[in-house]
């Protein structure tokens, strides 16, 4: 295999036909069709990729969707490695056409990795960010990463009246895996997180003109080889904090890595690197991963898949998937084997949802390797309680992307974000997000919840 199809494949997980449960869209790479699986509303799924128009054979990566045209359906992005086909889809009616041509998304980058869909510029439309590893940039280049909505369908680059292309050409060659907006300095706008591998890990802020400013703080974003992204308030303080998975190797003589970095933002877009007090640099190899509380608790979690890929001529020892536990005070404990989480496979794609609608979130993996798909059940029953949020909006963005949930119990407040965006070449869905707590205790807010029971709105 070439070095990009190792790090290629993924998965999306989004209720694609609008029925109520979480489907998965499983890039399946050169050697079988893609799938899509529907749910059947009791955790089990059916491939229906052929009847969808979506049994594509390519080198695919990176599936992400999202309401291009404001219908109300999620439409659909394909990455590729090699050159291979990408795809841009339109769905009409539960049914997928190719609207690449007509789109205008038209780019000479070889290996389009992953993909994050946000508006922007405000303007109601969704517009299209794209992450192009290894592809050469000079300055004054279209870097061919900020495609803007036209509204009808088609797309417009933007890279270089947007700025980013001023950060990617000055690093020479694009190393960028994985991009994500977040709100990181509470103005009200969507922040472009780009995690990107040697050294190459970039932080934009939307400066609400529709112009970013790249203000990567080279003393602080210093993971060495970024990979995968979650973002999430961990702390509870009421504001977006980063995690980026990366290698962890501490033989000088194969080359010295320092792992994973958890960024703890203070507000206002300062971080600090807290991953040694936090426990969570040793992660092997790590590539996709998520925040998620699942246990309940009111705590987000974290937990990444792993894979030490065959590289210049040396083979890897299989490791095994992460998961973090959060202690409720900053720090975290790594309990896979504990809770049952031991694949050791090529771990690339990830998703994170709740796959039987119980309450707590399930975890699906995506290997370059045999066990192509790997399905974990969440049984934790601790009787703790949730709140599932999905919105509905009037106009383009009816998913509400980029929106911000505040839910105030008497033990402080959870703040969630609406993403469609990346974790490495996979997507977890863009609703519902869950809120949790672990007593029977009374929101606080305009919407209350009076029973202890489980329930959903």
């Amino acid at each position: 295999m070439t070095e990009p199809e190792l790090f290629s494949g993924g998965l999306a997980a989004v209720d694609y036909d609008a029925d109520g449960d979480i489907d998965l869209y499983v890039v399946g790479g050169a050697s079988e069709p893609n799938r899509l699986y529907e749910n059947q509303g009791d955790g089990t799924f059916l491939d229906v990729a052929e009847a969808a128009g979506l049994d594509f054979l390519h080198l695919g990566c990176g599936p992400t969707f999202g309401d291009v045209d404001g219908d109300g359906d999620l439409d659909l992005f394909i990455g590729a490695v090699e050159g291979d086909p990408y795809y841009v889809l339109e769905n009409r009616d539960g049914v997928f056409f190719d609207v690449t041509d007509r789109s205008g998304v038209v780019f000479g980058a070889e290996n389009t990795v992953s993909a994050a869909f946000f508006d922007y510029d405000v303007d109601g439309l969704l517009d299209l960010f794209l992450a192009h590893w290894g592809a050469r940039r000079r300055e004054g280049d279209d870097t061919e990463t900020v495609w803007r909505n036209n509204g009808n369908f088609t797309f417009t680059e933007f890279s270089v009246a947007t700025r980013v292309a001023d950060g990617l050409t000055a690093l020479g060659v694009d190393r960028s895996f994985t991009p994500s907006f977040a709100d990181i300095d509470a103005d009200g706008d969507g922040d472009l997180l780009m995690v990107a591998d040697f050294n190459k890990t970039q932080v934009y802020l939307n400066n609400g003109d529709g112009t970013f400013a790249d203000v990567t703080d080279r003393d602080v974003f210093v993971d060495q080889a970024g990979m995968g992204s979650a973002i999430g308030d961990y702390d509870n303080d009421g504001d977006m904090d980063w995690f980026v998975t990366s290698i962890y190797n501490l033989d000088v003589d194969e080359g010295t890595y320092f792992g994973n970095r958890l960024y703890r933002n203070w507000g206002s877009a300062v971080f600090e690197d807290v991953t040694d007090a936090a426990g969570v640099a040793d992660g092997g190899w790590g590539w996709a991963t998520c925040f998620a509380d699942f246990d309940n608790d009111g705590h987000l979690d974290l937990f990444h898949v792993n894979g030490w890929i065959r590289y210049r001529g040396k083979n890897f020892t299989a490791d095994q998937v992460r998961f973090f536990h959060a202690q409720g005070d900053g720090t975290f404990r790594e309990r896979a084997t504990e809770v049952g989480l031991e694949d050791k496979g090529q771990g690339r794609g990830l998703a994170c949802f709740d796959a039987e609608r119980d309450g707590d979130i399930d975890i699906v993996i995506t290997n370059n390797s045999e066990d192509h798909i790997v399905y974990y059940r969440n049984d934790t029953a601790n009787g703790n309680h949730y709140l599932g949020v999905k919105l509905a909006g009037a106009g383009e963005n009816r998913y509400g992307v980029g929106a911000k949930i505040t839910v105030t119990t008497a033990s402080g407040s959870q703040v969630r974000e609406i993403r469609a965006g990346n974790n490495y070449v996979s997507q977890n869905p863009l609703e519902p997000r869950r809120l949790t707590w672990s007593y029977c205790g009374r929101m606080v807010g305009s919407r209350y919840l009076t029973g202890c029971r489980p329930t959903s709105c």
